[in-house]
């Protein structure tokens, strides 16, 4: 079985607590299916925990909830724990990234370095606090999908399948649906079509 990597920034300011909503809701999915995830708090995203955490491995799940900008994965907003640096580390992977503006000297960087297929999202992401549960739900669909799966290219069109269905049904809130119109547009798919076969060892 390949092993799941969950980053995510629980403790930045702004987004702290829609990383967190999103993360509770990937591990009680996997833990619904007996698998673990190792996962990798805001006190736990640093280069050093990075390498150590993914040196050794052949192929696996990368997840990553928290702030893009320029050509870094951020905690805090500030502070890079991936970066062109260490994109070599994301050889034989699946990469998810759930950030704003996923620059294409980054994710090329992956690709470049061995990264399989990379998801994200190429402009602004934003969330609308008033309702957060599509925004989770939108974010991770796509990986409940590829787990039991589906390839990479598929998931992206379910994925904008399900912000359509919360579009149509966000009731009452027209500034939300077009914020998850937003987030439709920007999310796109670098590298290679694979499934979850293609990682397995």
């Amino acid at each position: 079985m390949i092993d799941i990597y969950l980053a995510v920034d629980d403790e930045d300011i702004t987004l702290g607590v829609f990383f967190t909503e999103c993360s509770e809701d990937l591990i009680g999915y996997f833990n619904s299916i007996e698998r673990k995830v190792i996962a990798l708090n805001t006190r736990r995203l640093n280069k050093i925990a990075i390498e150590a955490s993914l040196k050794d491995l052949n192929s696996f799940m990368f997840l990553a909830y928290s702030h893009e900008f320029d050509s870094e994965l951020l905690v805090g907003g500030n502070l890079p724990y991936i970066n062109i640096e260490n994109s070599n580390l994301f050889s034989d992977s699946f990469f998810y990234s759930c950030s704003c503006n996923s620059s294409k000297i980054l994710e090329n960087s992956l690709i470049d370095s061995g990264c399989l297929s990379f998801i994200g999202y190429n402009n602004k992401f934003t969330i609308w606090d008033y309702n957060r549960l599509p925004f989770v739900e939108c974010a991770n669909y796509g990986i409940k999908l590829f787990y039991e799966g589906f390839n990479s290219l598929t998931i992206v069109l379910k994925m904008k399948e399900k912000y359509n269905y919360h579009i149509d049904n966000y009731k009452n809130d027209m500034f939300g649906a077009a914020i998850l119109v937003s987030n439709s547009i920007a999310l796109r798919h670098l590298g290679k079509n694979i499934s979850i076969r293609d990682l397995v060892a």
